[in-house]
């Protein structure tokens, strides 16, 4: 079997911790000893309102004449630049993609038994009209709601689907609400099967005990991942319980420059540590030196960090996110809080002393072993083969 998976998001040198959850995947594919590649279709932003002939003809004659300085290849991955101008919409983005994939397999062809695409909009539809080989579409993006308010959106969403041999949501959560939009009929049509968790890259760390003095964030900085109220929480927990705190938080992202005004403002700034974003493997390293995991994104699609983080021995308090709840919420008395997201900083704060004050009631070893029934490498390649198999037939 000769895979094609092909996902906008995937781990390079500018952002080593993007779509990380697909290279794992791809990852166990190979350990496999899969025949797998991977294409990447990257937005090339143009400082022209439209695309003109004049950009294409010079990424087709600088192709022509050395394919491997346009599409630039890293071990299993090509990644594959997009051309777009300043002003887009998702519509555009799936043409975008199609014409910058079509030409990537003209200059650089590949074969292939069948197509694994991440993302319906853009990655499966532009993935559904250039090829007639079995394809999968695999969707894990949040801000699904907001996305299909558009009727043109909501349209192309579904002919993606419509289009897929097999279509995947990462959670339940996630199909649910699909459905809320297009009702019953398509879930039928819908198989989940979850993200994979790398339990190898994260070593266990046995604690004694659990006093929250050390935090820790992972992910992007945008206002919905929560990073604000975390701020916010922090220093009312570093001034009122616990003055020899601190946060680190990895990632990066527009809220950055606001994080720091912040923390100046607040005088936390030497108790609050920016490392930055940081490759998937370094994680456990920040990891073994943390107490508790703080995410407090309003929702998520699946929320790999906080299993990375029990899986490392870190508890976690999270809001119910509609992730959170599909992946941990059965062992949370082992391994952490979830809470409502509705909750404030105050709410937040006795959260996390409850959780100090009982930690001995955790086992996140136990909690470790539970995930990897679920998440482990070989549970859901196994799920991804099984459907593979079944869409060759």
């Amino acid at each position: 079997m000769k895979l094609q998976v092909v996902s906008p998001w995937y781990p390079d040198r500018y952002t080593p911790y993007a779509g990380e959850f697909v290279h794992s995947q791809v990852k166990s594919f190979l350990d496999k000893d899969v025949d797998v590649r991977v294409e990447v279709p990257k937005v090339f932003s143009l400082p022209d309102h439209y695309v003109s002939q004049i950009y294409f003809d010079a990424f087709i004659s600088t192709a022509r004449k050395n394919p491997d300085s346009v599409f630039f290849s890293n071990n299993e991955a090509t990644f594959i630049p997009c051309l777009l101008p300043t002003k887009t919409n998702p519509i555009k983005t799936v043409e975008a993609f199609k014409i910058g994939i079509k030409m990537k397999r003209d200059f650089l062809p590949s074969e292939f038994d069948l197509v694994h695409a991440h993302l319906a909009l853009p990655t499966g539809l532009a993935a559904s009209r250039l090829s007639d080989k079995p394809l999968i579409i695999t969707e894990h993006q949040s801000g699904l709601e907001k996305l299909l308010s558009s009727p043109k959106l909501k349209e192309a969403y579904l002919e993606a689907i419509e289009s897929a041999d097999a279509f995947i949501c990462v959670s339940d959560f996630l199909k649910e609400n699909l459905v809320d939009v297009y009702g019953s009929r398509i879930s039928q049509m819908i198989e989940i099967v979850p993200n994979l968790v790398d339990f190898n890259s994260f070593n266990f760390v046995h604690r004694e005990k659990f006093e929250s003095l050390s935090w820790l964030y992972v992910g992007s900085f945008f206002r919905h991942k929560g990073v604000m109220k975390l701020l916010k929480t922090f220093a009312a927990y570093k001034k009122y319980v616990a003055p020899s705190a601190t946060l680190t938080l990895i990632g990066t992202g527009p809220l950055l420059p606001w994080v720091e005004r912040f923390c100046k403002r607040k005088g936390i700034r030497q108790s609050v540590f920016l490392p930055g974003a940081q490759p998937h493997g370094m994680l456990r390293n920040y990891f073994a030196k943390a107490d508790l995991l703080v995410h407090l994104s309003e929702q998520e699609t699946f929320g790999i960090v906080s299993l990375e983080a029990i899986a490392s021995g870190v508890p976690v308090v999270s809001f119910h996110n509609g992730g959170s709840d599909f992946t941990w919420k059965n062992i949370s008395e082992l391994c952490g809080r979830l809470i409502d997201k509705n909750s404030n900083e105050q709410d937040i704060i006795e959260t996390i002393i409850d959780l100090s004050d009982h930690s001995e009631d955790l086992d996140l070893f136990k909690a470790r072993s539970k995930l990897e029934e679920r998440f482990s490498s070989d549970v859901v390649s196994n799920q991804l083969f099984s459907i593979y198999k079944k869409v060759l037939a």
